[in-house]
């Protein structure tokens, strides 16, 4: 299963969509990723919430326009994913 949103941090942890996504995903024993435009250091609280990884999609220092402008955003999720999803 794959989740994300726009800042993965403590409060996601507490009740956010991805953690809603987590709990569902859990009741079908299906691997949970997620993916954020930003990942504070304290979101290791989302592992024990039930999200098994989670990634950053920005690759580099950065405005937010610039993390918001619709090309690069694509382009760092597209490339974020293509290295996430070699794993598999």
């Amino acid at each position: 299963m794959v989740t994300g949103e726009g800042r993965l941090d403590h409060q996601t942890a507490m009740g956010k969509a991805p953690v809603g996504v987590a709990r569902l995903a859990r009741k079908y024993h299906a691997t949970v990723l997620a993916f954020a435009g930003s990942v504070t250091k304290d979101a290791s609280a989302c592992n024990n919430a039930g999200i098994d990884a989670f990634f950053p999609v920005v690759r580099g220092v950065t405005t937010l326009e610039e993390a918001m402008d619709p090309d690069n955003a694509k382009a760092n999720m597209t490339a974020a994913a293509e290295q996430v999803f070699r794993l598999f």
